[in-house]
């Protein structure tokens, strides 16, 4: 019997991206491809079933070929081989080639690769770090023959250091996978924090002035206050020192007595004097903890109990938000209920004129240009020409700019907007339209010339030049040399601040000169029946919200499934998942009907033993108390 809802879901879009990155690596066995999968949408498993296809078909020889896997960080490395372990558990009746693999920490990769003349691809986990100007990797990159493929979250970089790899194999955004039901939509919380007088985000000095009492107190006091709510928490501070006066301040404090553990962890040391992998493993088991630290969990920590981050650091990386996230917003398979949470300390600082935003976490584009983040929402087509039309009237888009892409609400539209100047104090602005068709097009060239553009700034390369660069893809996208041109000057002028020279008034004067406007998809009003189907889910709320925004793919189907005393409890399925489910179901009523009385356990447990069940193991006895009644179980949702 199987009943691992989320990893069938799991397998459908990472099938996507396998194929996609065989067919690349068999076309270029010397390729650089990246795999962009959001923290928490199992890219390193994607690897791994990636790295076994590859061997599977004989685009690498079993006989002759080897892998090498590196990464900066051993627990990505200890990780890595629970991955394929993990491979091997789930599909016990395909090869596996973990024997085929080495495992390597980046600083010994150039002595391997000397050592093993057998190695045609390299994965690096964690790609993003593995910038230009990073000389642990040059070693790798400078071999013409090996074939490497990067696995990231994303492929921006807050630092604007460009990547050396040609383009992504596959990439899926944040949303998709809240939608696919493989991540939880995390609920943001802010607290406000405080007035420091910094601007330097990476300077420990500055950062250590938000280690004081007053600021850890509002910290302390949110925990407090939704403690049954914040089940395993993870905060993350700036500095060292403030990981261990904040953990003095919360062992003194009353949430000592709610929760099993409070500890700490830096790079080189944690609150017990454990080993590393002893400390983490005993962090992971207990339900009910607090445990602080620095940089140190944005990566390669796996534990699907923890349900609440707290971000107590300002950062500009998208990518560091994003990790930290990432250990909140995975499903836990013994906690159905499971909500996320992430809690902002919002602090003021001057000449800090960008922060991160939890909106980030549903955008495509890199932030290295610190656009603007505005939401748009629409109920239906008229809404949604309404919103743009605003939007376009809003920003004075020039009318023979203004388009509009087909309407299906379950697209997901966003538009960039970029600033035109035309007389001091006079600007219009240039629209580009993204939905599914385009985006990975729009993002790729964004992304691309976001990351650079200081350097091309600073060398004076022209906007044709610069796009060149990106490909044929962007002359498709922009096809005029003066929309070119007006992308490339208003991304010019975005360079932040601290990088402009004193004199540049004009582009100060118009900050922000990119907007990123994303549109989301609100129902007007629920199915007629829907209120009542639900009426006695014990997650009545979380479904309907989830409804609300349509987090959920296209024609999916809520089902009712009975608890074993009493009420229900709701569950998003895909058409398909809801095929197997009732399969399942309609076998177990026409039993039901055939033996009436007699003890028909046996074949009841036959048919669950050898059936296909896309719901969660706790779930499947629902199946049989449903099978017992007329009562409707399910409500397909358009």
């Amino acid at each position: 019997m199987s009943a691992i809802s989320v990893q069938d879901r799991y397998d459908q879009f990472q099938e996507a991206a396998v194929s996609r990155i065989v067919s690349d690596l068999s076309a270029k066995p010397s390729g650089r491809f990246l795999l962009v999968i959001p923290t928490a949408g199992g890219k390193t498993f994607t690897g791994v079933k990636a790295i076994n296809r590859l061997f599977e078909t004989g685009a690498l020889s079993p006989a002759n070929d080897r892998v090498l896997w590196t990464a900066h960080r051993t627990e990505l490395i200890g990780q890595a081989k629970d991955a394929f372990k993990k491979f091997a558990d789930s599909y016990p009746e395909k090869p596996n080639f973990v024997s085929n693999v080495e495992f390597s920490m980046i600083s010994g990769v150039e002595q391997l690769l000397a050592a093993q003349g057998k190695i045609k691809l390299a994965i690096i986990d964690e790609a993003h770090h593995a910038a230009s100007k990073n000389v642990s990797y040059r070693p790798l990159f400078a071999h013409p023959q090996l074939g490497i493929l990067g696995l990231t979250a994303t492929p921006s970089r807050h630092d604007g250091e460009p990547l050396d790899f040609e383009r992504e194999s596959f990439s899926i955004g944040f949303p998709d996978l809240v939608k696919k039901g493989i991540v939880l939509k995390p609920e943001v919380r802010k607290v406000e924090g405080g007035s420091f007088d910094f601007s330097d985000l990476e300077d420990e000095a500055s950062l250590e002035q938000l280690n004081n009492e007053e600021r850890n107190n509002k910290i302390i006091a949110e925990l407090v206050k939704h403690t049954e709510e914040y089940k395993k928490v993870i905060i993350y501070v700036g500095t060292v020192n403030h990981v261990k006066s904040l953990y003095k301040q919360l062992r003194n404090s009353p949430l000592k007595e709610q929760y099993e553990s409070i500890a700490f962890i830096t790079g080189n040391e944690n609150s017990r004097n454990e080993g590393r992998e002893a400390f983490i493993r005993k962090e992971k088991a207990f339900k009910r903890s607090i445990l602080v630290n620095v940089t140190v969990l944005s990566e390669g920590y796996d534990d699907p109990s923890v349900n609440t981050v707290v971000m107590a650091t300002p950062s500009r990386s998208k990518l560091y938000y994003m990790q930290a996230m990432g250990r909140a917003i995975r499903y836990d398979p013994s906690d159905s209920l499971k909500k996320a949470f992430c809690v902002e300390i919002e602090d003021t600082l001057p000449n800090i004129r960008y922060r991160i935003d939890n909106r980030w976490l549903f955008s495509d584009v890199s932030d290295a240009l610190e656009p603007a983040v505005i939401d748009e929402q629409y109920g239906s087509a008229d809404e949604f020409a309404a919103a743009l039309k605003a939007l376009y009237d809003r920003y004075d888009v020039p009318p023979e700019h203004r388009g509009s892409p087909a309407y299906d609400k379950d697209q997901r539209f966003s538009v960039l907007l970029f600033k035109r100047y035309l007389a001091p104090g006079r600007y219009v602005h240039f629209p580009m339209v993204i939905s599914n068709d385009n985006r990975l097009q729009v993002t790729n060239m964004f992304n691309y010339l976001s990351e650079r553009m200081e350097s091309f700034r600073k060398r004076g390369i022209v906007a044709d030049a610069a796009f060149r660069m990106v490909g044929a893809t962007a002359f498709e996208l922009l096809d005029d040399e003066s929309k070119r041109r007006w992308v490339y000057d208003a991304m010019k002028s975005a360079v932040p601040e601290e990088s402009l020279e004193q004199e540049d008034a004009h582009a100060k004067a118009g900050y922000p000169w990119i907007t990123f406007a994303a549109f989301h998809y609100y129902q007007t009003a629920f199915p007629d029946g829907l209120l009542e189907f639900v009426q006695d889910m014990v997650n009545r709320e979380d479904v309907l919200n989830t409804i609300k925004s349509r987090d959920f793919e296209k024609g999916s189907y809520l089902l009712r499934l009975p608890l074993p005393l009493k009420s229900t409890i709701g569950k998003i399925v895909t058409c398909s998942e809801f095929s197997d489910v009732d399969a399942v179901v309609q076998r177990l009523k026409s039993l039901r009907t055939e033996q009436g009385d007699k003890d028909h356990r046996t074949d009841v447990y036959r048919i669950l033993a050898e059936s296909v069940i896309p719901i969660e193991q706790a779930h499947v006895d629902s199946l049989v108390l449903i099978a017992r009644s007329e009562m409707p179980y399910s409500f397909q949702l358009t």
